[in-house]
Formats: C-alpha cells, structure tokens, sequence
C-alpha cells in the first residue's frame, strides 16, 4: 500500500475578515474560485474576541477556548466567537470541537469560509505533520488519532485520508478503513474556495482516487460487500479495461453475489489469455479460492508452477485447493512438492498424510506422519513482501523436536519469471516445544518466487 510519508509544510495567509469583514460591501462577496456567498451576519469586534485573540497569539489555547464560549453565551449571534473558538480548538488537538465552531460561523456568515478554509488547512498540516512523526516513532495509535483529526478538519488534501484508511487497514479496522475511503474519495469532488488546485495538485489527487478506488474495492470483497465492490471494479475497468486483476476481482464479486455465468465467463477468458503473466496467475488464482472456485484457481496456481518450480506460494496455495475441492489423486503429486520446497511446514505434511489415507495407501501415510514427527521445527505464516529494491520473508518458528537453542540455518532461494536471482541465509534458534519466536530473511533484490531449504 502507498502511505504519504512527506513532512507537509503549509504557509498560509490570514484574510483577516474578522478585523474588516463587517463593513458594507458593494456587492455580494465571491470567493477566488468563483463562489458567491449571502450576506448574512458579519462578525464583529467584542470585548469576549479581543481577549481570546490575544491568548491565542500568546498560545494560550483553553484561554481562548473558554473566552470564546463566553462570548457565544454573551452574544450568540455573533459569528466571530464561534471562529475564535474553532481557532483554539484545532490548536489544542480537539478537531469535532473545532468542525463544529467553524461550521456555525459559518452559517452565520457564509463568507466567512474565506478565513475559516485557511485556518482549517493550516491546522490540517500540523495533524498531518503529528501523525507522520508518530507513525514514524511507532506510536500507531497516537498516528490514527492525529490522522483522523486532519481527515476532519479539512478533507480537500486526500493524503490524511489515504494513510488512516491504510493504517486502520492493517489494525484489521476495516469497517472504519472502509468510511475513510468513501468519504475520501467523496473529498477528492469537492473543490476548495479560497485558491485554484494547480496541474501538480490535479494529478496527486488522481492517484489518490486511483489508490483509494482499489484498496476500497478489496476491503468491500474481504468484508462481503459484494454489491458496492461490483460498482466500484466496473467503474475502475472503464477507466483500465485491460487489468486482470480488476477483472478476477469482479469475477470474484459476480460469483459471491450468485450470478456465477458472469463471473465463469471472466475466469474463462482470463485462464484462457496467452498473454497472462505469473504474478497475474497468482492473483486470479487467488480470486477463484476466495470465490469458492477451487478446481479453476487449482489450475491458475499450477499454470504458475509450469513457469516458476520453486514458487512456494503458489504450491501451497494450489494444494490448499485441491484440499478444499477434495480432488486425492491430483492433490498427491501437488502436496509432495509442496514439501520439497516447504519442508518445515506442519501443514504441508499433514495434508499430504490426509491424502494419501483418503486414497487408501495407509503406509504412504504412516510415513508423511513419523516425517513430521521428526522435524527439529516447524516454520509457519511465511509471508513474502516484495519490493522495488529488496524481498523479505517472514515467518513464525515453532519449537518441535530440536533441543531448545539449537542453531538452525534456513536457506531462502528467490526467483523471477527467468529464473533464479540468489539466496539469503538466516539462522534462528530452536525454541522449546510448542513455544514460538519470529525470523526475517531480507534479500536485496526484486523477486515474485520463493524457497527454502534447513541446514541443521
């Protein structure tokens, strides 16, 4: 997932409204961009903004805040004490305060979102800026916090959005994920009033839509929200007809929502295209697992094997598959290989075990099962990350037969769609039976496959 990273540094003008707004005017006020505003009540000058005015210079914020809510106990019609408020409000962190203060200034005097829409970035920047900072420090929860504050106070930069939507995401928060997304790409329609969005603005806030379109349409599919998922893929296919991703996706969609000719119809011509890449096999295949089409992502998962014959990935997904479909015979050959490039896996074995007895050839599996029984370990939530630059695999170690302590060295040998780019070594000591501890290999180059071997 792409995450906005950047440190935002936003200086921005004070209109100053609050200090001539309430003067005649000879014609209604337009905003920069064209918007023309009623006229309402202007703000005014009182004893109550003075005050909060000058705490806010001084940075004294719930001094601001409290004056502000005297004056709008005072006088409530005033729109200025509701503006003073927000000011304080956003500075102190409190962004629903903050949106709710502006807002009424504002429909007391719709003009002046001219000084409110400024205020709000600016406080959008900082928000922004604290979340990166403790995301970058780790401090997760503390950057969800301050991203959805940013997202509130002021929607027309998609950057908050996007990285809470991506964080919520891999905190498994997936209905909030979800939201974000909708209101974000909501957001991206909407067109600030007090300056005109530049070329280079333009396109950032494409590719937001783009990345927002995307990650929305697989957490709509992960959470069974088929029928919005199905909308959002075939607006995205408009736009990018030719993407086979997209195109299992929405197979995936029309299957789970029971119009299973439609989505036979893709996966037919997507299995059938000669042009189809490995990692685009891969993909489909998943989709056919997730859709409850074992026997077609079984033959996606093995077109992938005929290419790369060491991608460990797509052997076990391939015998998970077969397993699900209950298909012995084909599964047989599949599971065997699945342990030769997988052989640490508790899995693996058992379902080649289960195989084999369901095919009735007890000593075939008598002797998978004293196999696993021996291993020193087990290995197990392998997961490849790829990357521009480099690969990692992680994994879980699971203490099995070996002595606790015991150095055991695990090979990684990765691939692309040529062949074989290197290997990467990473030892990791036994823990006691049944305990558990983590390893990472890291190998300095791109690659789509992956093995590994044990060197006790």
């Amino acid at each position: 997932m792409t995450f906005r990273s950047e440190i935002v540094l936003t200086v921005l003008a004070v209109l100053g409204l609050a200090g001539c707004a309430a003067g005649a005017a000879s014609g209604p006020l337009v905003s920069p961009t064209g918007r023309e505003y009623p006229p309402g009540t202007p703000p005014s000058n009182t004893s109550f903004t003075q005050e909060a005015t000058l705490a806010i210079a001084q940075g004294q914020f719930e001094d601001a805040l409290a004056k502000s809510r005297e004056g709008i106990a005072d006088e409530p019609g005033n729109p200025q004490h509701y503006f003073l408020a927000g000011e304080a409000a956003a500075a102190l962190g409190q962004f629903e305060v903050a949106d709710s203060m502006f807002n009424v200034a504002e429909e007391i005097y719709p003009a002046y979102e001219l000084e409110v829409e400024p205020t709000r970035e600016a406080a959008w920047a900082e928000a922004f800026n604290t979340g990166v900072e403790a995301y970058n420090a780790n401090s997760v929860e503390e950057a969800i916090t301050a991203w959805r504050g940013a997202n509130l106070i002021y929607p027309y930069r998609p950057d908050a959005a996007q990285n809470l939507a991506t964080v919520l995401t891999q905190e498994t928060e997936y209905e909030e994920a979800i939201e974000v997304y909708r209101e974000g790409l909501a957001s991206l329609e909407m067109e600030p009033a007090t300056r005109i969005i530049e070329e280079p603005e333009l396109t950032e806030r494409e590719e937001s839509r783009a990345f927002m379109m995307e990650n929305l349409a697989q957490l709509l599919l992960y959470t069974d929200q088929f029928e919005e998922a199905e909308e959002l893929l075939r607006e995205q296919l408009a736009a990018d007809p030719a993407n086979v991703e997209l195109q299992a996706n929405l197979a995936n969609a029309l299957g789970r929502l029971g119009r299973e000719e439609e989505a036979s119809e893709i996966y037919g011509e997507l299995l059938s295209a000669p042009d189809v890449t490995p990692s685009q096999l891969f993909n489909i295949g998943v989709s056919l697992f997730n859709a409850n089409e074992y026997i077609r992502a079984a033959e996606a998962f093995g077109r992938v094997t005929e290419v790369q014959a060491n991608h460990r990935d797509a052997w076990y997904n391939q015998a998970n598959a077969l397993y699900a479909a209950e298909v012995w015979e084909d599964l047989v050959p599949i599971a065997e290989e699945l342990v030769e490039v997988d052989p640490l896996n508790e899995n693996a074995a058992l379902i080649l075990a289960r195989a084999y007895r369901e095919l009735d050839d007890n000593p075939a599996a008598l002797e998978a099962l004293e196999r696993v029984e021996a291993l020193p370990i087990f290995i197990d939530e392998l997961q490849m990350v790829p990357g521009a630059d480099a690969t990692t695999v992680t994994g879980t170690v699971i203490g099995k037969a070996a002595s606790p302590g015991t150095p055991i060295q695990l090979t990684f040998t990765f691939y692309d769609d040529s062949g074989e780019v290197g290997t990467e070594s990473v030892t990791v000591n036994a823990p006691a039976p049944e305990e558990s501890t983590t390893f990472r290999a890291q190998f300095a180059a791109p690659a789509s496959a992956y093995r590994y071997d044990m060197v006790q």
